[in-house]
């Protein structure tokens, strides 16, 4: 039996060039969407599609049209022979994205239609009014800062963060000198740690700053100050730049929080302005050989906004032509529970394209959708990630300004971050996105509870 023809190059162009115009039209489409969705207010949601638009939308355009030719890796894959096949297809999974994150969205705005309405009265409402403190949570929160405070002491004791960072500085001031050190002795070995250090803390720390402020609790107060000392000591540890400036613009958002939810021109301005601000230095810091303005600024906007979309289309590039989808065992909860071998896809992606073993390629969550389920994955993640986020927004954030939503917020914004770096179930773990607002969750009942017994209590013994 005779095989069928490849598509002529010519066809195969306006395939191409039709997969370019269905991203494009999506990326408008949430464009649209967000602007009359949430005018401008801060939600889950909103931060969500704000940053697939700046991360994902004109920046994947412009690297995959025009400035990738400066990329040797993007010339090595366009010699790949599946290369214009793996663009379609990346192009169709990104149409895919935009489509079901607005779809998963609606979903839960129909479900919880009482709840939609109440979050948009209070987002309405939220700049005229103050910070509103709830009843009853100083106590656990002075426990819950010193219960974090007690296990970063004592992990950053047993693993000498001190002298890793110390020993840091004093590596001979090249790039290669400071990328083996960091590969040697960065970061720590304990993973409730890290969890603590990346999402548990810092929502916790800007929780407990805020109600302390509100309740002048100095002992609130004082835990807060502590516990952000030892999450930014755990940070600096990582050796890294992204951690430090993350935990800035966290705060900086909780700050921004605190007063408005809006962002406008002059938010806008003060970001464009305050990023290369907070970013240069820490650059300056972990690669001295970026000693001139001009190179560091490259290297900024490269690693932002273009590195993200190379990284994807290697993903798309590796699989299913050179790297079979893994069909859950890329998954390590799924992998075990069906007895098959782990197959973490951002280590075989990393170690086609570059033959080094160890190294990882980190892309967004649909890159691990795609290493899984193909475009079934792809469809399912995002209508995923975008419950999630609408899901924060309808329970917790329409209850209004307080410490505890601005908290959440704050934390959100991490965890949705994690999600233009890594899988759906790293982002909703270790990222915070889903672990927070279930944390919270069972935070609150079992305060409810423990008052609605004590009450109880008192009435039972009343004379």
């Amino acid at each position: 039996m005779e095989l069928p023809a490849s598509p002529q190059p010519a066809a195969f162009d306006s395939m191409i060039a039709a997969t370019f115009l269905l991203a494009t039209s999506s990326m408008f489409g949430a464009a649209l969407y967000l602007f009359y969705k949430c005018r401008g207010r801060i939600s889950a949601a909103s931060m969500l599609l704000s940053f697939l638009l700046v991360l994902y939308g004109p920046a994947y355009l412009v690297y995959m049209l025009y400035y990738n030719q400066s990329s040797l890796i993007y010339r090595e894959l366009m010699q790949a022979p599946y290369f214009d096949d793996a663009v379609i297809s990346l192009n169709l999974a990104v149409t895919i994205l935009y489509l079901c994150c607005i779809f998963g969205i609606e979903v839960i705005d129909r479900l919880a239609g009482r709840r939609t309405k109440k979050l948009t009265e209070a987002l309405d409402n939220w700049t005229a009014r103050p910070p509103r403190s709830a009843f009853g949570f100083s106590g656990w929160l002075i426990a819950v800062n010193i219960g974090l405070i007690a296990l970063m002491i004592w992990t950053s004791m047993r693993e000498h963060h001190l002298a890793v960072i110390l020993g840091y500085f004093e590596t001979a001031s090249s790039q290669a000198a400071k990328a083996d050190y960091r590969l040697s002795y960065a970061g720590s070995d304990s993973y409730f740690y890290r969890i603590a250090l990346m999402s548990v803390a810092p929502f916790f720390l800007i929780w407990g700053y805020l109600e302390g402020l509100i309740k002048r609790n100095w002992l609130l107060l004082g835990s807060s100050c502590v516990l952000f000392a030892l999450t930014l000591l755990g940070r600096v540890e990582t050796l890294s730049k992204a951690p430090i400036a993350l935990l800035g613009m966290q705060i900086a958002l909780a700050a921004l929080l605190s007063f408005r939810n809006r962002i406008g021109l002059p938010v806008i301005v003060g970001a464009v302005v305050a990023a290369p601000l907070l970013f240069y230095p820490l650059i300056e810091l972990s690669i001295p050989e970026a000693s001139r303005p001009i190179s560091a600024t490259e290297f900024f906007f490269w690693r932002t906004f273009f590195i993200s979309n190379e990284v994807l289309l290697e993903y798309f590039n590796a699989i299913p032509y050179y790297i079979s989808h893994t069909w859950g065992s890329n998954i390590r909860i799924v992998a075990t529970l069906f007895g098959k071998e782990f197959r973490p896809a951002y280590e075989e992606v990393s170690l086609l394209w570059r033959g080094q073993p160890g190294s990882t390629s980190n892309a967004m969550f649909i890159a691990d959708a795609w290493a899984d389920f193909s475009f079934f994955g792809v469809a399912a993640a995002s209508v995923l990630a975008g419950a999630i986020c609408r899901t924060i927004d309808v329970i917790f954030v329409a209850e209004g300004k307080s410490p505890m939503t601005i908290a959440l917020l704050a934390c959100s914004f991490i965890g949705i971050i994690h999600l233009m770096l890594s899988s759906i179930q790293s982002a909703m773990l270790s990222g915070g996105l889903a672990s927070i607002p279930l944390m919270l969750f069972v935070f609150v009942k079992a305060r409810n509870l423990l008052r609605l017994r004590k009450l109880r209590w008192h009435r039972m013994v009343a004379p």
